[in-house]
This record gives C-alpha cells, sequence and structure tokens, in this order.
C-alpha cells in the first residue's frame, strides 16, 4: 500500500476553497456517523442512480461517503494534491473546476455502463489528480509504503505516482476488477482534469511553466530531434567537419573529425558525454559531468537547453552552490532567454534560503519582480524580500 502524505509545491496562497470542500465532505460524513438509521433512509434519493439519474444527484453523490476508509482515502488525496491546483487557479475556478470535474465523472458512469448507485468524491479528486499531473509532473511526491510490519517513506515523481494510478484505474475498468469500486468514474475524472489543464495550457489561460507536462514533452521532442541530427553525423562541437568544401556542392559524407589535444580534447570529450547522458534524460549523469567540465575548463557554458536541465537537476540534488553558479551562467550567456526572470526568482530563493548571499538574493528577487508576468510568482519574490529584511 502506498500512502501519499505531501509534495514539496510551495503555495503562494491559502487554498481557501479546497479545505472548504473537504470541510463539508467530513461534516456530511459526521451526519452519516452520528445517526446512521435517519441518513441512510434520507441519503438513498441523493445518490446517483445511473439507471434513472436525476441533474442534482451529480452534485449531491460527490459530497457524501460509504464508509471512513472511503472518505479517509479521498480527503487525504484531495490535501495532498488538491491545494497546488486551487493555488494555481485560484478560489473561484478551483470551485467551478472541481465541481465539473465531480459531474464529468458522473455523466461518465452513467454513460459508460455504470449499473448501481455510487456516491463519493473520487471522480472529482480524480480530475484534481489528472490535472496536478499535468501542472506539476516533476514536483516531488512523499510516499509511505507499507510493508508488512514496516512503514518506509520514499519520494518519487507525480508524473511516476499519478501516472500509475491512472494506468491502474484504467486497467480495472476495462478488466472490471474494480468489484464495489466505480473505476469508470475515476476514469472518467483523469480524462477530465488531464483534458481540461492541457487546454488551458495550450490556450495560455494557465500560465505556462517549464516543467508542466506540455513543456516536458515539447523538450523531449527538441531532444529526439538532437538525437537524429547527430546520428546523421552532425557534430556540434566540431563546426570545421560540418563545413560544406567550396566548389560545386556534392552529397555531404561525415568524415572523421580532427583529433583534439591537450585540454581541448579533454574539455571536447566531456561535452559530448553530457550531451549524450542529456539526450538520454540522465540528468544526474549530465550534472556529474557538467561539474568536471567547470573545474577542467573556464567560463565554459553548455547549450541553452542543456545547461537550463543541468542547473534544475543540481538545485534538486540540493547543490545549492553550483546550481547557483549553473544559473548565472546561463543568464550571462543567454541574456534574451524568455525564462530569465524566473531565474533571477530561483536565484533570489538559492542565495537568501541556502547560501546566506543576502544582497545577492535581494539584488535577483528585485530584477525578477520588476520582469515576473505572473501573479503568483510576483507574490513569492515579495514574501522573499519580507523573510529578507527579518533576518
Amino acid at each position: 500500500m502506498l500512502i501519499p502524505i505531501r509534495t514539496d509545491n510551495q503555495l503562494t496562497l491559502t487554498p481557501t476553497v479546497n479545505y472548504a470542500i473537504i470541510a463539508v465532505n467530513v461534516a456530511v460524513f459526521a451526519l452519516q456517523v452520528f445517526f446512521p438509521a435517519g441518513y441512510e433512509r434520507l441519503a438513498t434519493p441523493y445518490l446517483l442512480d445511473p439507471a434513472a439519474p436525476e441533474v442534482y444527484q451529480f452534485f449531491t453523490s460527490m459530497f457524501m461517503h460509504g464508509d471512513w476508509p472511503h472518505i479517509l482515502g479521498n480527503m487525504l488525496f484531495l490535501w495532498v494534491f488538491g491545494n497546488a491546483v486551487n493555488d494555481r487557479f485560484g478560489h473561484v475556478a478551483y470551485a467551478a473546476f472541481y465541481l465539473a470535474g465531480g459531474v464529468g465523472s458522473g455523466i461518465g458512469y452513467v454513460l459508460l455502463g455504470g449499473v448501481v448507485p455510487v456516491l463519493g468524491a473520487s471522480g472529482a479528486i480524480a480530475g484534481v489528480t489528472g490535472c496536478y499531473l499535468v501542472l506539476f509532473p516533476r514536483v516531488r511526491v512523499t510516499l509511505l509504503a507499507w510493508l508488512l510490519y514496516f512503514i518506509v517513506p520514499f519520494e518519487v515523481s507525480s508524473l511516476v505516482f499519478l501516472g500509475f494510478q491512472v494506468i491502474f484505474n484504467l486497467w480495472a475498468s476495462l478488466t472490471g476488477a474494480g468489484g464495489r469500486v466505480a473505476y469508470v468514474a475515476h476514469v472518467s475524472g483523469y480524462a477530465y482534469g488531464i483534458a481540461i489543464a492541457a487546454a488551458l495550457l495550450a490556450l495560455r489561460l494557465l500560465p505556462r511553466d517549464v516543467y508542466d507536462l506540455l513543456s516536458l514533452w515539447k523538450a523531449a521532442r527538441r531532444r529526439a530531434a538532437y538525437r537524429r541530427m547527430v546520428a546523421h553525423g552532425y557534430d556540434p562541437f566540431n563546426p570545421q567537419r560540418n563545413a560544406r568544401p567550396a566548389g560545386p556542392r556534392r552529397p555531404w559524407r561525415p568524415g572523421p573529425p580532427a583529433p583534439p589535444t591537450g585540454a581541448d580534447s579533454e574539455e571536447a570529450a566531456l561535452r559530448r558525454r553530457i550531451a549524450q547522458a542529456h539526450a538520454a534524460s540522465d540528468l544526474p549523469t549530465a550534472s556529474r559531468l557538467y561539474l568536471e567540465l567547470v573545474a577542467a575548463a573556464d567560463n565554459v557554458v553548455l547549450p541553452q537547453q542543456q545547461q537550463l536541465d543541468v542547473s534544475n537537476q543540481l538545485m534538486a540534488d540540493q547543490r545549492y552552490g553550483p546550481a547557483a553558479d549553473a544559473y548565472e551562467r546561463l543568464l550571462r550567456h543567454y541574456p534574451g532567454y524568455e525564462h530569465a526572470a524566473d531565474i533571477r526568482l530561483m536565484l533570489g530563493i538559492l542565495y537568501g534560503r541556502y547560501l546566506g548571499q543576502r544582497d545577492r538574493a535581494k539584488t535577483n528577487l528585485l530584477a525578477a519582480l520588476d520582469r515576473l508576468a505572473e501573479a503568483s510568482k510576483k507574490a513569492m519574490a515579495r514574501a522573499e524580500l519580507k523573510a529578507l529584511d527579518r533576518q
């Protein structure tokens, strides 16, 4: 059994709507606990009956639960993943998104062959977690694994954990292995959440992030294109090898590169190995090789996407000094980088929280504040500046 207990999202506002939704679910369940006989008699008409569904049942059923494990599991998932979605959407939009997710999952249950009346917030919460998967695929989720007599905490990316949840629910709904659990409603909720989040990002109705699922997909396509280019003989570290000879054009055939010597040989070899690790999405290896490259040559910088990914990996590995240096090199070498304000915000956090360099932290946070367009990120920069003033 895997139990999520927290994520490493940084919230910029209090997720009041998510708290309110949890409170309403708990209050309704409390009625069931304290008045079991009357509750069962009165609640039956408010379950979602697929044989004769009423409009109000799509709303009422999502706030009702069958037993303690049902509500505890649902509310835990809503607490762990709903707060960040509430933070990204804002209060009104999140409330509408949540309710629409509950209705959409109920419609999916009815249309896809649901038989027995159902209740529970699982469909709406599946919509929330599907949305979380698109918006925050690389956020780390802390899980508790129950192994016999031991409880072991560990971390995985939300892409891995929530991706597994989606696949498992799809499998259970297709094979009928769910028993009394309405996995079809869960799958409908996941489809709704993923589709809505992807559409909002694609239409720029939600602020884009370099780590959302669409951005990672585009980055993967760029890496695939790079691998194809290299496979056909292009060498980004030896431009002379790629130059066409003067005179009539002839079909180009790759030839052996000129043998490098001395320090050039070491630098070129490290760059090739970094490029190979990056193309294979092996960022821990790429970041380790990058540190060797920095030690071997002065003022080096990688191609823009490689430099960004290596910087982020160093940050994720809590190597804060090298990460700050890598981000600084990125900004110096690529002054027109479109997300420079986000990098300034990251540098402000690095210098302020982890490296104890208040002046550098303030300089970067103020520079970020002038250029950031997203309100939540501006609020984060202001909060960091206030924290520095209190030190």
